[in-house]
Formats: C-alpha cells, sequence, structure tokens
C-alpha cells in the first residue's frame, strides 16, 4: 500500500469492476434520460423503485430513488466489454461518483414539521481494488469524513456531493408541498395498493419549469 497523502484516486483501465458489482441507485430524472439513452443504445435496462413515499391525497406512492438493474449476464447493461456505452453521453451520478458512495442512506417523515429529512453517510468502498491497493485499512476508515475523502478522490466525492444536493432537492420540495397542504404525505408500506409515480414526473405537475435539462449535469 501506498502512503495515502501521496496518492490521488484513478480507476484501473480496463477493470470495470464496479459495473458488475451490484445494481446502480439513480434519482427519479435519471431513470427518463438512462431510458432514452437505452432505446438508442439498444440495452436492455430494468428499472424498480428503491424508496417510496405515500401521497394520500392523489393516492399515489412517489418514488424518489431507483435501481438499475444488472443484465443476466450480470453486469451493467450500458457495459460493452470493459467500455461504458453512456460515459461520454450521461453516466450515472453513483457510476461517476465510484468509490465515494453512500454506505447508509436513511429516510425520514416527520409529521409534525411536515418534512422529509434525509440521513446520508458515505464510504470509500473497498470493493475497488484501487481503493484495497492504495489505502491501508485505517486510512480507509478516515474516508467517511469528505474533507478526508476529499483529498484522495477530488472528482469522485465532488460528484457525490452534487448528487446528495439532487436527492435533497426531491425531499425538499415535497417537504414544500406538503407543508402548503397540495400533498399529504405518509409511510408508503401502509398503501402498498397504491400505483408508484416517478418522484420527477410528479413533481412536475407542480412545477412544470423542473425539466431534464435543468437536473442533468
Amino acid at each position: 500500500m501506498r502512503d495515502a497523502a501521496l496518492v490521488s484516486f484513478s480507476c484501473e483501465p480496463g477493470c470495470a469492476l464496479c459495473c458488475r458489482a451490484s445494481p446502480v441507485t439513480v434519482l427519479p430524472h435519471e431513470v427518463y434520460i438512462l431510458q432514452r439513452l437505452a432505446e438508442r443504445l439498444g440495452a436492455p435496462v430494468v428499472f424498480t423503485p428503491a424508496y417510496k413515499v405515500a401521497d394520500v391525497k392523489s393516492g399515489l406512492r412517489v418514488a424518489i430513488s431507483y435501481l438499475m438493474h444488472l443484465d443476466e449476464e450480470g453486469k451493467c447493461p450500458f457495459l460493452e466489454g470493459t467500455r461504458c456505452m453512456v460515459h461520454g453521453l450521461y453516466k450515472p451520478l453513483t457510476c461517476r461518483s465510484f468509490p465515494y458512495l453512500p454506505k447508509v442512506i436513511r429516510y425520514e417523515l416527520d409529521p409534525t414539521s411536515r418534512e422529509i429529512r434525509i440521513d446520508v453517510k458515505f464510504v470509500m468502498s473497498t470493493l475497488c481494488p484501487v481503493v484495497r491497493r492504495d489505502l491501508a485499512p485505517a486510512d480507509v476508515a478516515k474516508m467517511s469524513s469528505i474533507h478526508i475523502a476529499v483529498k484522495y478522490a477530488p472528482r469522485e466525492t465532488e460528484v457525490a456531493l452534487k448528487t446528495l444536493e439532487k436527492r435533497y432537492l426531491y425531499a425538499k420540495v415535497l417537504s414544500e408541498l406538503w407543508k402548503r397542504g397540495a400533498v399529504e404525505l405518509d409511510d408508503e408500506g401502509k398503501y402498498p395498493f397504491y400505483p408508484v409515480v416517478n418522484g420527477f414526473a410528479f413533481i412536475r405537475r407542480f412545477y412544470p419549469e423542473l425539466t431534464l435539462e435543468k437536473l442533468r449535469d
């Protein structure tokens, strides 16, 4: 292992291990962007809702995060050999922030303040062979602090923070709608019979000026 103070993260050419590790967490607007690219590229993408919140007023469950699943070969549907087909088009935020990823994402509904709160804890993933090569276990543990992680992986931590901002945006907008009585949020587990709607599409009913172009970067 090298001195963590003297090294910075860089992907190993031709690795693509992270493209085979697990389903990819994506945000609601990314589903639309990636579906369009999948149609153009002929990639068999499958998305399923992850965290959802119920809106009793509309009788819907609003998905504010999704999973993009691995294909039948156990790899990202956009992976061709070791090449990412969407690298220069639109690479998911989670992929761009790898190996700096959320270890815990906890959502909480507060009916008193009518807010959705999010608690996120990050970790430098030791799934990545470069991280295991570069950092001692004690250094990896310190990477839970963004102020330390940014010295090792500045590009990836910057994307992680942008992803967090967008995640907070969904919670903030829904909380504002809740406070003004436009929606009535509750635990989605109480309403398993409610159909699921994409959070981006749901929010645009109230804020049509919020476009994919404004969220895409």
